[in-house]
């Protein structure tokens, strides 16, 4: 076990611990198959970073939206089946270019999702080598810029809402004070046992 698979073990420790004591009962994730996951370094020709991999490892990882945004985690199957989907639509749109010749942004294949949210977005973390690598970014679907990212690393996402979680302080700070589309937020549990997100205070 690496110092990432430890400390991504350890968020979700944190987070389930969190969560047990004051959730309803929530739908799990299926565990996933390693062999998919090769599968996909086998294509990028490239290993996956240890904490994604650590990522699909995890059992027991609630499929509710517990992730800000908010968002609900997949398994790898369907991570895997939006991807191909997202990519067929972006191989059948028109080659685009904006007003200064620069390509517009298209869904490539080293996104992978990791969650979807309600309305057709979803989280995706960037395989691209290069200094982005591994960063969790929000996919929105209508306009499929990628931004500023919601956290450097998977292990930095679970780090940053355990601890939003367990002292009741905004996750997403560090996003926002980067200049992020999306707002730092604080995670409420209403009555009904449901968790979350709304934007912090300032």
């Amino acid at each position: 076990m690496t110092s990432n698979d430890g400390d991504v073990r350890t968020s979700w420790d944190r987070i389930d611990a969190w969560c047990g004591s004051r959730l309803r009962g929530t739908p799990v994730r299926a565990v996933s198959d390693p062999g998919l996951l090769r599968a996909v370094e086998t294509e990028l020709g490239e290993a996956i970073p240890a904490d994604v991999h650590a990522w699909w490892a995890l059992e027991g990882v609630g499929a509710d939206f517990w992730l800000p945004g908010p968002f609900a985690p997949v398994d790898l199957a369907e991570a895997l089946e939006t991807r191909e989907i997202w990519l067929e639509v972006a191989e059948q749109e028109d080659a685009a270019f904006d007003a200064n010749g620069t390509p517009e942004p298209r869904f490539l294949p080293s996104f992978l999702p990791i969650a979807a949210g309600p309305g057709g977005d979803g989280l995706v973390v960037d395989l691209r080598p290069g200094g982005s690598r591994g960063a969790v970014y929000l996919w929105d679907h209508e306009t499929w810029v990628l931004g500023v990212p919601l956290w450097g690393s998977v292990a930095a996402m679970l780090r940053d809402i355990a601890t939003a979680l367990e002292s009741g302080t905004p996750a997403l700070l560090r996003h926002a004070a980067l200049g992020g589309t999306e707002k730092a937020c604080v995670a409420r549990v209403d009555d009904a046992g449901e968790l979350t997100w709304e934007a912090a205070a300032r």
